[in-house]
């Protein structure tokens, strides 16, 4: 089964919702640099990531020493876990489904604390007593599926809470570029963000790990060669020389997401509050074959550890494509 949204391979799809990416697409800087270096890449990419790590330390404020990239966030999360080789680990529910299955796949033994439809998945202080007898533990902030936000106090007593018990902490802060004045736990801990979503490079497969040197020299050992393509080491370098690209995003995506809240629950549809480009909301009618009959592709839930099949998530895309996702669900309902 297919655990992920954007599964426009299997499926007659006109607009995408299942998949969390940026709706302007590549960037022009992107496009141009690929065009016009397409010639390099007969020529095996830099193994060191040179260049891209200097552009990514320059864009984080931190040192190149501090920027490992990798293949996407995924393989980072599975290095990450093949470095460390935790014993016991502590993830939420619900969350992103890769965490579970890098620390399945080193035969990791997994406690789960669930969140509270009740309180809308917000973390907190319950957590802190789960980091007993644990020796690693993912957060995800914004958290997907919910799109909500770890409250930043928790969040260092968190990590004050790990480094006292020596557990290894690692924060995904994926979609951390699409919240307006969010913030970074990259000066405390292991952080891995990926150009995925934020700049629309899902299909060449880039992200990378701030953290200090000694661990990043650590996960690198596991890494293979030459796993950051050469189109990709492009890409982002060029990526990251358009802020304003991400400035628009940023205010275009919290003023759609903010109309198709407000939208959905004017349907009747429980809506949860979001901090970044997606929305997870819960209706008791079955709508996703319904969507799908119109090109329409929205992310079921079911799969999501703590959610059901009444839950789906929705990608904040252009005014024009919310608006017809919205008359295409007033039918539904």
């Amino acid at each position: 089964m297919y655990n992920h949204g954007g599964d426009i391979y299997r499926n007659r799809v006109k607009i995408d919702f299942s998949a969390n990416i940026n709706p302007f697409g590549l960037p022009e800087t992107v496009r141009r640099a690929l065009s016009e270096n397409i010639e390099d890449l007969s020529a095996y990419p830099d193994t060191e990531c040179e260049k891209l790590s200097r552009a990514v330390a320059e864009y984080e404020g931190v040192s190149a020493d501090n920027i490992l990239c990798g293949n996407g966030a995924s393989e980072i999360i599975f290095n990450t876990v093949r470095a460390v080789m935790p014993k016991r680990a502590l993830l939420i529910a619900p969350t992103f489904s890769e965490y579970e299955r890098a620390l399945k796949s080193v035969g990791c033994e997994i406690k789960y604390h669930t969140l509270s439809e009740e309180n809308n998945f917000n973390l907190t202080e319950r957590i802190l007593p789960e980091l007993d007898g644990t020796d690693m533990i993912f957060l995800c902030n914004p958290n997907n599926p919910v799109g909500n936000m770890i409250d930043e106090a928790l969040m260092d007593q968190i990590l004050r809470e790990c480094e006292k018990r020596d557990i290894f902490a690692v924060i995904d802060e994926c979609f951390m570029d699409f919240v307006p004045n969010g913030y970074s736990a990259k000066k405390k801990t292991a952080v891995i963000k990926a150009f995925t979503k934020t700049h629309a490079l899902a299909g060449l497969r880039l992200g990378y790990m701030i953290g200090d040197s000694k661990t990043l020299e650590k996960i690198d050992l596991v890494s293979p060669r030459w796993n950051v393509n050469a189109a990709a080491q492009l890409a982002g370098i060029a990526a990251l020389s358009d802020a304003e690209y991400l400035k628009k995003t940023k205010k275009y995506i919290e003023k759609e997401r903010i109309f198709l809240t407000d939208k959905l629950r004017k349907l009747g549809i429980k809506a949860f509050d979001s901090r970044t480009n997606f929305i997870l909301f819960k209706t008791g009618k079955e709508i996703y074959a319904p969507l799908l009959k119109k090109g329409l592709l929205v992310r079921q839930c079911g799969n999501f550890r703590g959610l059901d099949d009444s839950f789906y998530r929705i990608a904040v895309r252009l005014h024009e494509e919310n608006t017809v996702l919205l008359s295409a669900l007033k039918e539904c309902l």
